[in-house]
């Protein structure tokens, strides 16, 4: 899967890092850094990964720097040319001290999503109970029936979650 670019620009570090903090948790993307610019105080943030992560994140990014009155600019650039991307993500500030980049965290699960992965979990233990030529893929991300990761479960738990966009 290809690597999209997100930009956020707004006015203010302060800002910038609770802007980075706020889409970091809204979607699935790896904070590339944040760019002082010259002059008036204004700094880039830069995100990467997949088109609807960044594009959810630039958003959800930008309302919160447009109630706070510091948005400046943003842009999504959904399959960037060679060359435009860094060759490794670096999640550090220019000009300050590195930011903590964590994966995304599920704070609050849905209880129809509980009973959705309890209804395919019995459904995984009838299948494994009568033997059948086919196996049972549980992994809507990966396909592999050796992955443990359930539909409606967090991405970082795919066996495969470290080999997207190769």
């Amino acid at each position: 899967m290809k690597q999209s670019l997100g930009l956020l620009e707004v006015s203010g570090l302060a800002l910038a890092i609770s802007c980075a903090d706020v889409m970091a948790k809204a979607a699935s993307i790896t904070l590339l850094g944040m760019e002082k610019t010259n002059g008036s105080g204004w700094t880039v943030i830069k995100i990467a990964g997949d088109v609807a992560s960044v594009q959810s994140a630039i958003l959800t990014g930008a309302s919160f720097a447009q109630t706070r009155k510091g948005l400046v600019a943003q842009k999504v650039i959904a399959r960037p040319g060679e060359g435009i991307m860094p060759p490794a993500p670096q999640a550090e500030i220019t000009h300050s001290a590195p930011l903590p980049v964590s994966e995304p965290i599920v704070e609050h699960v849905v209880e129809h999503v509980e009973e959705e992965a309890l209804a395919e979990k019995t459904a995984i233990a009838e299948a494994t109970a009568a033997p059948h030529a086919m196996q049972l893929v549980t992994c809507n991300l990966c396909l592999d029936p050796a992955c443990p990761r359930l539909k409606g479960e967090p991405r970082s738990l795919c066996i495969h979650s470290g080999q997207r966009g190769e």
